[in-house]
């Protein structure tokens, strides 16, 4: 069977060598191909120039053996346009001629060509010059890998060179430049081989000073047992991290120092990079602290025991605001009961004297059991009301002294706590309204609710009408969702906007000097945000009063 010239012939799937034959004549490509396939080597046979170098650019072969006569392109031109790529440039290219003058001989080498066997071809020298071309490849692809082998290993060389030198300049750059002091020193004898310009003033020791010395030897640790604790935890663990130590400067002043040592190594020996934070003024900021700590809680427990005094202070100026207003309205039912009385005793006298004389007659007996009745009303409607108002009086007296929780009807008590305070009212012009729903039930702290109402009417009293013009204090009580809106009005001066964010501050009151004033208040905003749980809000305008509104829960 005819060899196909079209296809790459191999002697073995493990031939090494990729020779490519090109020659137009088919007896020579068949006694290539027979005699190179016999060696193990893959052949390209190829008749044309142009095709040879196509299939060279797309798969450049170990070796070309060209026919120098060819039509269309000669091999010299194939030579020449191979010679002239980058991919197929270093292709050995070996004439096949038969031609054997110096002159075309020495063309060949001119336009590239490695080697040239004349024809007719002699076995031994093709497959000599073959060997020996494909050898001269091989050891060229080699070293070219050796060289582009050492190329990269001088790179990373010149990387790693470049890299070590910027490390090492960035290094001596912020050991110098770090605000804190560093020092390197050699483990073997513990001297100092570098020091940067925050440990020279630091310590007060120069540069000169303190490089080939120790610190024992300039006196600089405070304790040698916290120096041999230090080095012993280095060596066995090779840091040492945060740990406070003591060390004096030249002038013998002591500072404390967080220490932080590093085992590093230059060259196989061992070396310690050693840097401490300065923390004198830490510790003493620290200690102010502390001392100023309990200076304040001093402070905040004598506030708390003059608040409290406070709190006992208000709840009896309450309670006699309550008893002075009690006894003036109670004087007045009890007096008329003792005019009553005292008239009820004369009649009864004066008709004893009239009995006894023996002159009693039917229409003084009359008379006098008219005035009896009428004196037995009056005493009893007096007597009455007084004993109505005691009962009130002793309901909001032991509310405003206890911190008990219980269910109430909020409106009828603030009434009560309202109508206790009339004798202030009278001498007044001044008038109340309280609006609500008189069977609201609640459970909450009543004498709580009855100090806030007290102190709040009581200021209102004082200073919202600083002329005694008269004017209108309004209570309104709802409800929205589960809380109680109590809303607290006047119509008075009003606060200034100043004075508004601060009228809820222990001991912050105005003068009267610089217009209407307002008594302590944080009274009231300590019994509605803690006793009764809930959140007081204030708003007033110089000239249009001041609105009080709490929420507080009731379940």
């Amino acid at each position: 069977m005819p060899l196909s010239l079209s296809q790459p012939v191999t002697a073995s799937p493990q031939s090494a060598a990729d020779v490519m034959v090109v020659d137009d004549t088919p007896a020579n490509l068949h006694l290539f191909i027979k005699l190179l396939t016999a060696q193990g080597y893959h052949i390209r046979p190829i008749t044309e120039g142009a095709q040879a170098i196509a299939a060279a650019q797309a798969n450049p072969p170990d070796v070309i053996l060209l026919d120098i006569k060819m039509p269309e392109m000669d091999g010299y031109e194939v030579c020449r346009q191979l010679k002239a790529h980058t991919s197929t440039c270093n292709i050995p290219v070996i004439f096949l001629t038969v031609l054997d003058d110096e002159d075309s001989i020495v063309k060949g080498f001119e336009v590239g060509g490695v080697d040239y066997i004349t024809k007719p071809v002699r076995e031994r020298e093709l497959l000599a010059r073959v060997k020996s071309q494909l050898e001269l490849r091989s050891l060229q692809k080699r070293l070219s890998e050796k060289n582009k082998q050492q190329e990269i290993l001088l790179a990373q060389y010149e990387a790693a060179d470049t890299a070590l030198k910027e490390s090492e300049e960035k290094f001596s750059t912020a050991f110098q430049n770090t605000p804190l002091p560093t020092t390197i020193v050699d483990l073997k004898n513990e001297q100092y081989v570098d020091i940067n310009e925050a440990f020279v003033q630091q310590t007060g020791y120069s540069r000169e000073e303190t490089i080939g010395r120790t610190a024992t030897e300039l006196g600089l640790w405070q304790s040698l047992e916290q120096r041999a604790a230090a080095f012993a935890q280095l060596k066995a663990k090779g840091y040492v991290h945060g740990v406070e130590v003591n060390f004096y400067n030249r002038s013998g002043k002591t500072s404390s120092v967080i220490l932080f040592l590093e085992l590093i190594y230059f060259n196989g020996e061992p070396y310690v990079l050693a840097t401490g934070k300065d923390i004198t003024q830490q510790k003493a900021d620290q200690k102010k602290l502390i001392d100023q700590t309990q200076a304040l809680s001093q402070t905040l427990k004598t506030l708390q025991t003059t608040q409290a005094e406070l709190i006992r202070a208000a709840k009896m100026a309450a309670l006699g605001n309550l008893v002075a207003g009690v006894a003036h309205e109670i004087s007045t039912p009890v007096g008329t009961a003792v005019m009553t009385a005292s008239t009820l005793e004369n009649a009864t006298q004066s008709i004893a004297a009239e009995l006894q004389r023996g002159e009693l007659k039917r229409s003084s007996f009359e008379g006098y059991i008219e005035v009896a009745t009428e004196c037995s009303r009056l005493m009893l409607n007096n007597l009455t009301r007084a004993g109505e108002l005691i009962n009130s009086f002793k309901k909001v007296a032991v509310d405003q002294t206890s911190v008990q929780r219980r269910a109430f009807l909020i409106k009828p008590y603030v009434q009560e706590v309202v109508a206790n305070l009339l004798p202030q009212f009278k001498k007044t012009p001044h008038k109340t309204k309280i609006t609500g729903d008189d069977t609201l039930l609640i459970e909450s702290y009543p004498g709580s609710l009855a100090q806030i109402v007290t102190n709040l009417t009581t200021n209102s009293l004082i200073h919202a009408y600083p002329d005694n013009q008269p004017g209108i204090i309004s209570i309104t009580i709802e409800t929205q969702a589960n809380d109680v809106v109590l809303t607290y009005q006047d119509d008075g001066c009003g606060i200034t906007p100043e004075h508004q964010n601060r009228i809820f501050e222990p001991f912050f009151t105005t003068a009267r000097d610089i217009g209407c004033s307002v008594r302590v208040l944080h009274l009231v905003y300590n019994l509605v945000t803690q006793t009764l749980k809930g959140k007081i809000q204030v708003a007033s305008s110089p000239g249009q009063g001041t609105t009080f509104t709490i929420r507080f829960p009731v379940e």
